[in-house]
């Protein structure tokens, strides 16, 4: 490698460093002169007014960075962007900081801020910046506009978002460029990465002013600007590699804030149907602010800017690293895009998404709650039982026409033949058995039992009249094919109508493991394993806003022969002499008493409570009666 081959790429990030340097050291006074300031707020985490539209100079850097690698005859300039590219990044870039500077003076509504990005994307696709470079594949001209709005209104937004503690856009921009970057290194395009060093130069010497404790903004200038140049830049530099890694490589990169972004889309979707749903006074909507990111979390953990910013970028840093695996590795790019997939998703529902989880759980339990109208129900239990026991029938004549090619013939005579039968009879006994007029997520286990049984009866109903010689005439009318379709059809039909339940009680098991953790949860023990625990903990699983603060840690109960074992799906921990160890080895706030406890048991157990500081709650179920109305 010659000399001048290898000093441009120091030279790019040092021309980007030093004039982001200058800039911003000469822009924080002048921004305050001019009304560029963020003032401190609700949903602020700094106490005092400072300087924002920091971006301006991440602006004039990277076009500082531009004009050195485009005016300059560099030998060798191995690079697919040339000149032409410059001009066309000059005017989008231009309208992406006007927007930004808008926002930052005079605080543009949401939609005309959205309104502005999508501009800019439209502009950028018919300049020939569009997702349709890096495919490999030629689309549609209005699937392609799509692709690349949503392209770009994705990243700008992230960042947008993300951008809510000192130094944490600016810093994941810089390990992003560079990840970006040593990527195409390893792909043969040593000319474009000059623009993504001098860009990261350029966050670099700004992130030196943003830095905890900032003293000048990014804002939505810089943020916007920031989203907006990684995206032209990655589908611009990526066309001569494999589609998934042209794609995959800068979403890695960036994956840190387009995860904030996905759980910010989530969360505030799920609250505003909520919202919608119980009537709420205040209608949410899904561009409503809230401090429910990523960064407000972990501070509100008791974690310093510092050290959230740092977290963040160490999370950038293994994304951009799996990035660069991903250009080495070619052949075994899907798999360490799953790795990187599944340990993510681990990561954020285990530890991050939690919010998010509850609110969907919380959502959906409200949903069930609420009785679905009988209409429906019938539309839906009989849609699904006539398709079982079809799909049953035609798995049968299947298997039929497999054993007899010589009675096999026409599958659609067979049908019409036996249907009225083994289709016929368990519907009708379906409806004989009230099965479409129960309430199928409040209902007993004994209401799931009898309707397997209601088809059982019409299956062997149907053998019956064949064995009298009432029906379809077969060589083998066998009751094991009649015991096999029961075994079949009963328990999907049945499974149709426990789904809710299971439902139900999978987001109160959710629920209860992610809030585990935090320190507002209730941890409790549960005096008793009978009938009217059962009612608590159905209670409990069917009320949001019990069902997130209540952890049960186990029960305890009288009887020494259930110590060990699992009742209603907590363990049972000991008996009433043992609840003082129990409370202290599981660190219980409260002690709920719900089953009968004679008045000796009560007052030792409100003693037990007391010596460990643990509150005592009674729960009973009683009958009165009402005085007649005047």
């Amino acid at each position: 490698m010659t000399f001048e081959a290898f000093i441009k790429y120091p030279i790019a990030f040092l021309v980007g460093l030093i004039v982001a340097l200058l800039v911003t050291r000469y822009w924080g006074p002048r921004a305050v002169r001019w009304g560029f300031v963020d003032q401190p707020g609700d949903r602020k985490i700094h106490s005092n007014p400072v300087p924002v539209a920091g971006g301006i100079s991440l602006f004039l850097a990277f076009h500082a960075v531009c004009a050195i690698v485009f005016l300059y005859p560099w030998q060798p300039f191995d690079g697919q962007l040339e000149l032409g590219w410059w001009w066309r990044f000059i005017p989008l870039s231009v309208a992406v900081l006007a927007v930004g500077l808008l926002d930052d003076r005079v605080s543009l509504k949401p939609i005309t801020k959205l309104l502005g990005q999508i501009a800019v994307s439209v502009a950028a696709f018919l300049l020939g910046l569009s997702v349709q470079n890096v495919l490999g594949a030629s689309l549609p001209v209005w699937l392609d506009l799509i692709a690349t709005v949503l392209w770009f209104l994705l990243l700008m937004n992230a960042f947008n978002l993300i951008d809510g503690a000192d130094g944490l856009a600016a810093g994941i921009a810089f390990i992003a460029s560079v990840g970006i970057g040593v990527s195409l290194m390893f792909r043969s395009e040593p000319g474009d990465v000059l623009l993504l060093l001098g860009f990261a130069g350029a966050c670099l010497g700004f992130l030196r002013y943003n830095f905890y404790p900032a003293r000048v903004f990014l804002g939505d200038t810089g943020s916007l600007f920031i989203g907006f140049t990684l995206g032209v830049l990655a589908i611009s530099t990526s066309s001569k590699g494999p589609t998934m890694v042209a794609i995959g490589v800068p979403l890695l990169a960036v994956g840190v804030p387009l995860f904030d972004t996905l759980l910010a889309v989530w969360r505030r979707s799920v609250r505003q149907i909520s919202s919608a749903s119980s009537n709420h006074a205040t209608m949410l909507g899904v561009h409503q602010a809230d401090q429910e990111h990523l960064h407000h979390r972990l501070l509100r953990e008791g974690r310093r800017q510092s050290d959230v910013a740092l977290m963040m970028y160490g999370a950038t840093f293994v994304l951009a690293t799996l990035g660069v695996l991903i250009s080495i590795f070619h052949d075994r790019v899907t798999g360490i895009l799953a790795l990187a997939f599944f340990l993510g998703a681990y990561t954020i529902v285990r530890h991050l998404a939690w919010i998010e989880l509850r609110d969907s759980g919380e959502a959906v339990l409200r949903g069930i709650a609420r009785p679905v109208r009988r209409n429906r129900t019938l539309i839906y239990y009989v849609g699904f039982d006539l398709l079982i026991l079809n799909g049953v029938l035609l798995a049968v004549l299947l298997g039929f026409d497999m054993r007899q090619p010589g009675a096999s013939g026409d599958l659609k005579r067979l049908w019409l033949q036996m249907a009225p039968f083994d289709v016929g009879l368990p519907f009708l006994f379906l409806v004989l058995f009230r099965s479409y007029s129960r309430i199928w997520y409040l209902a007993r286990v004994s209401e799931y039992m009898i309707t397997g049984l209601a088809v059982a009866i019409g299956f062997l109903f149907a053998w019956a009249l064949q064995q009298v010689g009432i029906g379809v005439s077969r060589t083998d009318p066998s009751f094991i094919r009649y015991v096999l379709m029961i075994g079949t059809a009963a328990p999907f039909i049945v499974g149709i109508r426990a789904f809710l339940r299971l439902v139900q009680d999978a987001l109160h098991w959710l629920t209860r493991h992610l809030h585990r953790d935090h320190a507002d949860i209730c941890r409790a023990l549960i005096c008793g394993t009978g009938f009217q625990t059962t009612l608590f903990l159905r209670q409990l699983a069917s009320t949001p806003s019990d069902a997130g603060k209540v952890d049960v840690v186990g029960l305890v109960n009288q009887d020494a022969a259930t110590r060990g074992h699992f009742v209603h799906g907590y363990r049972v921990l000991g008996q009433y002499e043992e609840v003082g160890a129990i409370l202290k080895a599981h660190k219980v706030d409260v002690l709920y008493l719900v089953e009968q406890v004679s008045p000796t048991e009560e007052a030792a157990l409100r003693r037990v409570a007391q010596t460990h500081q643990v509150k005592v709650m009674k729960w009973t179920v009683r009958l009165e009666e009402l005085a007649p109305s005047e």
